[in-house]
């Protein structure tokens, strides 16, 4: 256990103290090093630090006054991986030849503390439940979908998964949970989803929050379990379920607790509730109230963000089928307030992954370029002073899902095509903070 130093930046602290690149840090005030998270949270005004350098173990001190940072950077956390065989794993469900990271199926309660990946808990040793706990990673993001132990077995791939216990013990160990069951038909809904629910609510709030989210499939299952998608019935069935759960939560938490997904709701036919059902959006980014969010966001740009001298553009918002209706809406309303804005909305078949994919997060590059060129080739007359696409279809490296970038599908359109970056004036107006 220690952490490879990859670099110092010169006349830092770690640089003072004579660290040097390739060091391995063994321990801080004699407190092993396991990892990164060890030094995020070992470090202290003054350290001292056990090195190992060349075979030979060095003792140094390191100063780190007024909370200045070391100025070091070190090696990155190893992903661990998922040991289940899940029956509805999205990874599994990928074509070849997309970016690499799609293909990782993580399981690392480090990564959930910090990013909020969602874990199942399983595998993870009783040294590891401890450390959760002394180092308090706190919140954890937890793949519950049902307390039946042979059912979530039955899911995971495993002749047996239970969970109660393991939330039990993180819960008692100040550990807040926000979990989510991902629901697959003839597995964990109906009666399964109440028993689950009945057993969770009162680990509130312990258990902080929960989503319902339905099974997502894509065209590429050859060899796997045959699933189906929840039926238009079923998502009804299920919603009200979660709101039978909501009352009792509100009547004995004073929380909602549980929440329907976005895309449960679209799918039931039901509306998106008001901002104060999501209370502080505890879920949203596993797609619960972001619709919502959505409309309150581009209210407050209205209100808050419009120069009248600006708002003159002809916007395109490409984005997919579960989100279109919404977002129409809200470009309707906003040509109704402002006449000179003309905003139009695209959705996009998602015909890489199959038509059961609607959400906009998971649509690729060339489904978004060819969309764009039917388009034009039908309003071949139309042209826009920019086109958005969404947010959560892009990477950390301005990459889509089959690496195309924003700039290369500008290219082939010769038009000025972005991601949107949480610029809501920019987004209506196609004006950049600099321009307005």
């Amino acid at each position: 256990m220690s952490v490879k130093l990859l670099n110092i930046d010169t006349d830092s602290p770690a640089d003072l103290a004579k660290m040097r690149s390739g060091d391995r840090i063994l321990s801080f005030n004699g407190k092993l090093v396991e990892d990164a998270l060890d030094l995020q949270f070992l470090l202290g005004e003054r350290t001292e630090v056990l090195l190992e350098r060349d075979g030979n173990q060095i003792n140094l001190s390191l100063n780190l006054p007024d909370g200045s940072e070391p100025g070091w950077e070190i090696e990155p956390l190893e992903l661990r991986t998922c040991k289940c065989n899940c029956v509805f794993c999205f990874v599994d469900q990928q074509p070849p030849n997309l970016r690499s990271t799609l293909y990782i199926k993580d399981e690392d309660y480090r990564f959930s503390f910090l990013f909020g990946n969602y874990l199942t808990l399983v595998g993870i040793s009783g040294r590891e439940f401890e450390r959760i706990i002394r180092m308090k990673l706190s919140p954890l993001y937890v793949s519950i979908h049902t307390v039946d132990p042979v059912v979530r077995g039955k899911l995971l791939g495993l002749k047996s998964a239970p969970v109660l216990s393991k939330l039990r013990k993180l819960i008692d160990g100040g550990i807040e949970i926000h979990g989510q069951i991902v629901l697959v038909p003839g597995y964990n809904d109906g009666k399964v989803l109440e028993d689950s629910l009945n057993e969770l609510l009162p680990l509130y709030p312990g258990l902080a929050s929960l989503s319902v989210v339905p099974i997502g499939l894509t065209k590429h299952r050859k060899g796997l379990n045959r699933l189906r998608p929840l039926s238009v019935d079923e998502a009804e069935i299920t919603v009200d379920i979660v709101r039978s759960y909501q009352k009792k939560a509100m009547e004995t938490c004073g929380s909602r607790w549980v929440f329907p997904s976005d895309e449960l709701l679209i799918k039931a036919g039901l509306e998106i509730p008001q901002d104060d059902y999501y209370e502080e959006y505890p879920q949203i980014e596993n797609g619960v109230g972001i619709a919502r969010w959505t409309y309150e966001q581009v209210e407050q740009a209205l209100e808050e963000g419009l120069n009248q001298s600006v708002i003159n553009g002809r916007i395109l918002w490409v984005t997919g089928h579960s989100a279109a209706s919404f977002l129409q809406q809200i470009a309707s309303d906003i040509s109704e307030r402002f006449i000179e804005i003309n905003i139009e909305v695209l959705p996009v078949q998602n015909r890489l992954l199959g038509s059961q994919v609607t959400v906009a997060g998971l649509l690729c590059g060339k489904d978004i370029l060819d969309s764009l060129k039917d388009y034009f080739r039908t309003y071949s007359q139309r042209n826009f002073d920019k086109i958005y696409l969404p947010p959560d279809c892009i990477n950390y490296d301005g990459l889509l899902l089959d690496n195309y970038s924003p700039e290369e599908i500008s290219a082939e359109l010769d038009h000025l095509v972005e991601a949107f970056d949480g610029d809501w004036v920019s987004m209506i107006t196609g004006q950049s903070g600099s321009n307005r």
